[in-house]
Order: C-alpha cells, then sequence, then structure tokens
C-alpha cells in the first residue's frame, strides 16, 4: 500500500501566511514580525501574492487595505503590472477591486491603471474563504465596490493602525530608495546593483521585471554619475557599484553590508504553483507526487533564474511519494533560513 503523503498544499500554504504577515508588518502593519531579516521586502509582489492568499485570512486582507489606502503611493504600479504579465501571480479580479477602492483618493488615480487590465466579471462570489474552498461569511451590509467586481464582503473598515515602514530597517530598503529618488524603475535597478557583485543590463532586466533597452539606458546614465562602475567583456557591459561609496543609505546595524536581494515573484510563483498542483483532488498520492515533479521540473529554470535553485535538492534522488515529502522539507528548510 502505497504511504499518503504529508498536506503539501496546507503545510506550504500555512508557511506562506506567516512570512505574508512578517513582511507587511515589516512595512508598518499592526502587528510583530520577529527577527530582523538580512533580505529586502518586494512591496509589489507582495501585494500581488495577498491577492491571493490573503482571501483565506481576513484579518491579513484588510491589514493590507490599511496599509495601502496610507501609503499606496509608494507601490510602483507600473511594475506590479509587469510582474503580473510576467507570472499572472495573484488573483487579477481582487485586484481590480483594490484598484478601484484605492482609487477613491485623489492621490491614488494611478492606480485606475490597473483596472485597464480587468478581467470580465464574473458571478458574484464571497471574497473570504477557508484553505479548503469552504465560504467566510459576512454580516451587516456588502462593500459597493468589491460587489461591483463580484466579490461578495461586508464594508471594508479600516483600523487606521497601519504605519509607513521605519527607515532604520535594512528589510525595507527598496522603499528607502523610493523615499530618495522617486517611485521610478531606476530605484529597482540600483537596489539590484547594491545586492549583487555585478551585472549586465539582461539579467537586471530579468531580476527587476523592466524592459532590457530601459535598463539599459538608465544602466548607461548611472555610469554617467562615477558612483556606477562599468567595463566591457566582449560584447557586454557589466556595471557594478562599490558599496563603501553607497553606505550613506544604511541606517541599520544587521546585515553590516547591504540586505541580501531575493526574487520574491519567482519564488511566490513556484511556491503557487506546487500548491495548485498539490490541492488537486481525484488523485492518488503516487499520481499527485509525480504531477508535482513534472511541474516542479518545469519550474526550474525559474528557480535558476532567481538564484535559489541549490535550496531545493528533491529533484536528484527522491521518487515518488518520497518527492512530495522531500520536497516540503525544502520548503521548511528555506523558510526557516529566512
Amino acid at each position: 500500500m502505497t504511504p499518503s503523503p504529508p498536506n503539501f498544499s496546507a503545510r506550504t500554504r500555512e508557511l506562506l501566511l506567516e512570512l505574508v504577515w512578517r513582511q507587511w508588518t515589516l512595512l508598518g502593519v499592526a502587528g510583530h514580525s520577529g527577527r530582523e531579516p538580512n533580505w529586502t521586502v518586494d512591496v509589489e509582489a507582495l501585494v500581488l501574492i495577498t491577492t491571493a492568499y490573503g482571501r483565506s485570512d481576513p484579518r491579513l486582507f484588510d491589514e493590507m487595505l490599511d496599509w495601502l489606502w496610507g501609503n499606496a503611493q509608494w507601490v510602483n504600479v507600473q511594475r506590479l503590472r509587469n510582474i503580473r504579465k510576467r507570472f499572472s501571480l495573484g488573483d487579477a479580479q481582487v485586484l481590480t477591486a483594490i484598484a478601484d477602492w484605492l482609487s477613491q483618493r485623489a492621490t491614488l488615480k494611478k492606480w485606475a491603471a490597473v483596472m485597464k487590465e480587468a478581467p470580465p466579471v464574473q458571478a458574484p462570489a464571497p471574497l473570504f474563504h477557508l484553505a479548503d474552498g469552504r465560504e467566510i461569511a459576512w454580516q451587516g451590509e456588502e462593500d459597493p465596490i468589491f460587489a461591483k467586481h463580484g466579490l461578495m464582503r461586508g464594508a471594508v473598515e479600516r483600523r487606521e493602525m497601519s504605519r509607513p515602514p521605519n527607515p532604520r530597517a535594512a528589510a525595507v530598503l527598496q522603499w528607502k530608495l523610493r523615499s530618495v529618488f522617486g517611485v521610478q524603475a531606476r530605484c529597482e535597478f540600483l537596489l539590484w546593483l547594491l545586492t549583487h557583485e555585478r551585472g549586465n543590463p539582461a539579467e537586471i532586466a530579468r531580476a527587476t521585471y523592466y524592459f532590457p533597452r530601459t535598463v539599459e539606458e538608465t544602466l548607461r546614465e548611472f555610469a554617467a554619475s562615477g558612483l556606477v562602475r562599468s567595463s566591457v567583456s566582449g560584447r557586454t557591459i557589466f556595471y557594478w557599484v562599490r558599496p563603501e561609496e553607497w553606505l550613506f543609505l544604511r541606517s541599520w546595524e544587521e546585515p553590516r553590508g547591504f540586505p541580501r536581494w531575493i526574487d520574491w515573484p519567482r519564488l511566490f510563483h513556484v511556491q503557487d504553483r506546487l500548491i495548485t498542483v498539490s490541492g488537486a483532488k481525484e488523485m492518488s498520492p503516487l499520481l499527485r507526487a509525480s504531477e508535482m515533479r513534472r511541474v516542479f521540473e518545469e519550474l526550474l529554470p525559474v528557480l535558476d533564474m532567481a538564484d535559489l535553485r541549490t535550496a531545493f535538492a528533491a529533484s536528484r534522488d527522491d521518487r515518488g511519494v518520497e518527492f512530495t515529502e522531500a520536497l516540503l522539507k525544502d520548503f521548511e528548510g528555506l523558510y526557516e533560513s529566512l
């Protein structure tokens, strides 16, 4: 008899939600973020993943709305749309409803651009549900804006407890660069350079979700300042910075230099795909493990691009149901290291 594998979907969902909560509290949502991490938060990736997985945690979802109401001007809407187009990360219907809700504020009209890509409105369905798909009921009047987008929930009531990020935290370096230089693409390129030894325009474009031409032109402008170095190897131009020349940005004790870059959109995309496959019903444990292996191997180039493949040893030796167990251990090990 084939042994039953661990509940991969439930456990990885739990890990993901814990991480999402932690990142939101680092940005200023009311709560306790735990130990200071040595990596940076990606605001756009965080918003997108919460539109999907926040549906099973109403408090998390509404804390995100509370933070966005006061701080959404720091979100790069164009980059959010770029990530969404690349991976279909998050829930498009929910994202459209949030954009409509935020557009009530005159200072957040830029979010109206998200509504241009709105999917067709589906039959009305509850916004919130349990992890197993069961609906979460609400009391009182329904929210008219979310209802317009086919999402039924109670009226949004902001607790107004969210705050802007703490500029002394390394994890919010992305936001800090935007507060200094403005919400624009060059902040992402500079963030990448500060957290890597060197790179060429093509790889920086893939990592930051911008067009290569945009990256190339901006890096050329950076190099003109003398604060960004460049060199030619064959037909490729490489760019880098000397971290000591940028230490005025460092206002934290640890890490001693700049924090670690993690390609959160790609990591979230991989985990989302695997959770979806593992949660499919009417599959035997062996068939489910086989399908998960197929999808995992299909996603290996994504992990390579995110420089995360070494965190996953499951693809090497394990077969059958054991693959599911090994993959879950890999995810647990990765999240513990964060």
